[in-house]
This record gives C-alpha cells, sequence and structure tokens, in this order.
C-alpha cells in the first residue's frame, strides 16, 4: 500500500510538471551566428530566413529597449504618482514591457519568445526539416496566421483584461494605445521575408491590414466587455476629447457639436473603428449594416451610465461581428482596385473620420501608409508625401480636424 501511494503521488507530480506552461529561454538562445545572430541577411535563394534577426531586434527594435524606458525620469514618475515603487519590477508595468524576457534578462525588454512563444520545448526541434507544426504543438506562436499574430500584438498594442492601460496609467502619462498591423509590422523593423503575392492571396500585406482593423475591433470590443463586468466605467473605454478640450467657441469639439446626442451624456471611445467603419463599404458590403448596428448598440448602452451589463452584451456582440470580418478578411484573395478603392473611401470621408479626433486620424494615416505601400511599394516619394501628416499628429492639444482633413488629402493625392 505504502509502495502504491507513492508510485501513486510521484505520477502526480509528473503530471503537474507536464502541465507547466513551457519556460522562457532568453534572448541569447537565438543569438547564435548560425541560427538568427548574423551579421548580415542572408540570400533567399540560400536560406528561408534573414539570419540577422537577433542584430535586427537588440541594435533598431524598441521592442528591445522596452524594459529599460521603465527606468527613465518619466516612467519612474509616473510610478510615483501610480504609488509604483519600482516600475521595471512591478507586474502592472512588465507585463509588456518584459513580456519574452526569463526573470534573469528582464533587461532585454520585449524579447525574441514574446511573439514566437516560450521556446523551452520547441527551441531545438524548430531548426529541423520541416517542423514547423511540431514546434507550434511544443509552443512556438505560429506567427505566418495572420490572425494570431494580430490578436498576439493587440494583447500589449491594445490590452487585455490582465495587460491593463486604464484611464489612471493614462492619466499619470502613459501613452494611450493605438495599433495597426501592417505598418507597426514595417515599424518593428520588419525581420522576416516579405510575403510574397500567391494564388489566393494577391496583395498580402492589404491582408494583413484588413485583419489587423478587424482584429482591433473584436479584440477591443472584448476588452470593453471585460471591463465593463469588472468595474464601471472604465473612463478609457470612453472618447477622451468629450472632456479632454476647450471649452472656448472655437474649440473642434464644441464646433463639432453632438449631433442626436445630449451633449452631458458618455461617448464610447470608437477612433479604432471609424476606418473599418469606412472601409467596409469596400471590402465587404455586406456587414456595413451588421458593424454599423453592433457598434451603434455599444455607443447607445455606454451612454446610460448605469447599465454596465448592457454594455457587456453590446461588446460581445460587437466582437463576433469582429471575429466575422477577421475570418472573412483572412480569406479574401485582395486586388490591386480593392485597395484603391480603400483609399478613395478613406479620401471620401476623411471630414468623418477627422472629427472623431486624433486617434482616429491616426490610424486613419497608418492605414493610408499601408494601402499605398501595398500599391505602390515602400517608395521614398510615397513616405515623403505621408511624413507631414505623421508630424502634424505628434501635437494633439493643437490638433484641428479640418486642418488634418487637408494634409491627408494632399499626402493621398501626392503618395498615389
Amino acid at each position: 500500500m505504502r509502495n502504491r501511494r507513492f508510485i501513486l503521488l510521484a505520477l502526480g507530480c509528473a503530471s503537474i510538471m507536464a502541465a507547466q506552461a513551457p519556460r522562457y529561454v532568453g534572448a541569447g538562445g537565438c543569438a547564435s551566428s548560425n541560427c538568427h545572430g548574423g551579421t548580415s541577411a542572408a540570400e533567399e535563394s540560400v536560406s528561408r530566413i534573414w539570419g540577422n534577426e537577433y542584430a535586427i531586434w537588440s541594435l533598431n527594435d524598441k521592442h528591445a529597449q522596452a524594459w529599460k524606458v521603465l527606468g527613465d525620469p518619466r516612467s519612474k514618475r509616473m510610478g510615483e504618482i501610480l504609488k509604483i515603487a519600482d516600475p521595471q519590477t512591478d507586474a502592472k508595468c512588465t507585463s509588456c514591457h518584459a513580456v519574452g524576457s526569463p526573470e534573469r534578462s528582464r533587461s532585454d525588454g520585449v524579447a525574441c519568445e514574446a511573439c514566437h512563444g516560450p521556446a523551452e520545448k520547441w527551441l531545438g526541434p524548430h531548426t529541423q526539416r520541416n517542423s514547423h507544426a511540431t514546434s507550434v504543438a511544443n509552443g512556438l506562436i505560429d506567427t505566418k496566421n495572420i490572425t494570431i499574430r494580430a490578436r498576439m500584438c493587440l494583447e500589449c498594442h491594445q490590452g487585455t483584461k490582465d495587460k491593463i492601460v486604464d484611464h489612471d496609467l493614462i492619466a499619470a502619462g502613459h501613452p494611450d494605445l493605438n495599433f495597426e498591423l501592417d505598418t507597426f509590422t514595417w515599424a518593428q523593423p520588419i525581420h522576416h521575408r516579405d510575403p510574397k503575392p500567391a494564388a489566393g492571396n494577391t496583395m498580402p500585406r492589404v491582408r494583413n491590414w484588413a485583419v489587423g482593423q478587424a482584429a482591433a475591433l473584436a479584440e477591443g470590443m472584448r476588452l470593453l466587455a471585460a471591463r465593463a463586468q469588472r468595474m464601471w466605467p472604465e473612463f478609457a473605454e470612453l472618447e477622451c476629447y468629450q472632456c479632454h478640450h476647450d471649452l472656448r467657441l472655437d474649440s473642434w469639439r464644441i464646433q463639432r457639436g453632438y449631433g442626436g446626442r445630449r451633449p452631458g451624456s458618455l461617448q464610447a471611445n470608437l477612433a479604432r473603428q471609424e476606418v473599418l467603419r469606412t472601409v467596409i463599404g469596400v471590402l465587404a458590403p455586406d456587414r456595413k449594416g451588421p458593424l454599423e448596428g453592433a457598434l451603434g448598440s455599444v455607443s447607445a448602452a455606454v451612454s446610460r451610465l448605469s447599465d454596465s451589463g448592457a454594455v457587456a452584451r453590446a461588446a460581445t456582440a460587437a466582437a463576433a461581428e469582429g471575429d466575422q470580418l477577421v475570418a472573412r478578411f483572412a480569406q479574401t484573395d485582395f486586388k490591386p482596385e480593392q485597395a484603391r478603392a480603400a483609399i478613395r473611401a478613406l479620401v471620401g470621408d476623411i471630414a468623418r473620420i477627422a472629427n472623431a479626433g486624433p486617434h482616429a486620424a491616426e490610424v486613419a494615416t497608418m492605414s493610408l501608409d499601408a494601402l499605398t505601400a501595398a500599391v505602390a511599394g515602400q517608395s521614398q516619394g510615397a513616405q515623403a508625401a505621408i511624413a507631414p501628416v505623421y508630424d502634424y499628429l505628434e501635437h494633439p492639444s493643437t490638433y484641428q480636424p479640418g486642418e488634418f482633413a487637408n494634409l491627408f488629402r494632399r499626402a493621398a493625392g501626392a503618395a498615389n
């Protein structure tokens, strides 16, 4: 009996150990010169990977500086305001700023495994030929799958119920979160082979952009639902400029007016969805009505301050609409004319988007950038045309919708 108990205990411990999540190895595990630590990119005819990904990350990628940023004066001041003793060790900060790095090497910041998954079980096997499926089964995140990649990026770049940039954090000085998948991928900078056009995927970058827009809707609505169920209202989910605007007559916010909404009622922050609302008529016209209905229900529920349950239900329904669009766009063969039509739609609707505020304007600018690059390539001329729009958005306190809209139209005309 005693031996039997011992055996059962041992088997139980083994089962627990097997069920434990795989651990981070650290960026150093990818730094070998014959793996990802080369000094220059390999020719595509020689290697399916560049081979210098570690150098790109460590020298040029802001992710590598994410933990160090937590020690600068601005971060320390934010910590003081929020009563965080040390931002470099507090989970509220490190859950995003040091994800992918084991405890012993937090200074690596957002390292390889943040995006590719804890490597303890797949690091060795993934070097073998035709090992991708096995590596994914062992914990490798399949970033080749654009839906998985978009949702993974959004965990930090938009937030989850556990990775939180709330109103307190924003008020203390943290930038509000905004994201566009294709633009952020290239700014990272890109460290993988640019996906090639293929049968059924004529314009991979347009697909990436479209899936990113739909995923931002789905995950943003899930976050709103979680917040409504936990603590409501969470002011980070409300339109910033309904409160943060000048009360003088010439304020753009007052000039815009309130439509059919009571001026003092709460307004949902739909800035990240304004571009999708515009281009849905080009990308999936049959979903325009359902999308508008879902977002309208969210807005109506948020305006009724006391009914957090209605907010959660409306947001959950809107997330389901986003999921449908993600699945659809991930299979859509986007053609150049659709990309050009999306640009024309943005230009035609830019006054409405601009009136939704600087955050919506930012998504529109990144979308113009992504679509232009997909149609015309990453040309210096197009980049120079769009640069003044980005520069303008660096100063949201002086934002004026009319000024932005004019800059946007000028940039779209010059870049296309």
